[in-house]
């Protein structure tokens, strides 16, 4: 190892920041109370042009626990931020409606809206009906680039298989801002979803690339802003919130890494 010039903490401080970069990436709990949930998340791939965007994945988790034997309130609200760095862009992808997917399956809403596609993700719920044993419900995600008074959208269309075939549809506004989280994705949940019954866990994986007169774009790309003299940046990636019926709110900011690619 070469000989370090710098001041001790200078020193320090550099060996912190790589160490951080390169540790592997954590989930956060945050706790309110009797109710916990859990934040995941990430990009793919973590190796990026310095000063270009290149296509990305964002993938988010959460999910919610509560003591045994008691039931966690009903989700109302999600909120993901991401980070600055990242850009959102639908420009040149087809626009996916409400009404073509409302009462689909997922296979219908591919097939009428696949050019739409956004990306997938899952949701695990249970139901909680008074003197009924709880039934665990696996419903699957399948997201579409949307439209509402002339601002993008997401579309969110859940399909539950059992015990009886149901579509849900949840809009997630996009809204930019200044700041660290400059695109921001808010969904209120359907009374539908809230009723006699409450989610467990919900994963969104947003993703999709595609050719517009001639020029290959994605749906989310981002550069790795690595500080000078550095291969690994460290950043917030996202700050994701839940919002619950009885009024509480979770929050938690995932700090994630990059490198500098070639």
């Amino acid at each position: 190892m070469k000989f370090c010039s710098m001041r001790l903490t200078a020193c320090l401080a550099a060996l912190a920041f790589m160490l951080s970069a390169t540790a592997p990436a954590r989930a956060e709990l945050t706790q309110k109370g009797d109710l916990f949930v859990r934040f995941d998340g990430g990009i793919s791939p973590r190796a990026l042009p310095r000063r270009a965007l290149a296509p990305i994945a964002v993938r988010i988790e959460g999910t919610i626990r509560t003591p045994a034997a008691t039931d966690p309130p009903s989700l109302s609200r999600i909120r993901i931020a991401l980070n600055k760095g990242g850009r959102l862009s639908s420009r040149g992808l087809p626009v996916c409606s409400r009404n073509e997917i409302d009462s689909t399956s997922s296979t219908e809403a591919l097939k009428v809206c696949g050019a739409s596609l956004v990306g997938t993700g899952g949701i695990v719920a249970k139901t909680s009906f008074a003197d009924q044993s709880r039934y665990l419900l696996r419903g699957e995600v399948t997201l579409f680039n949307g439209s509402e008074a002339g601002r993008p959208t997401i579309l969110a269309h859940i399909y539950q298989r059992a015990p009886a075939p149901v579509t849900n549809i949840v809009t997630f506004a996009i809204r930019r801002r200044g700041g660290t989280f400059g695109t921001v994705l808010t969904a209120e949940l359907p009374p539908a979803l809230r009723h006699n019954g409450y989610l467990e866990s919900i994963f969104l994986n947003l993703q999709r690339s595609y050719v517009f007169h001639g020029h290959r774009r994605s749906y989310l790309s981002a550069e790795c802003s690595a500080p000078a003299g550095f291969s690994v940046a460290v950043f917030p990636f996202a700050r994701a919130s839940m919002t619950f019926d009885d009024g509480r709110t979770l929050s938690a900011t995932l700090t994630r890494s990059c490198r500098v690619s070639g």
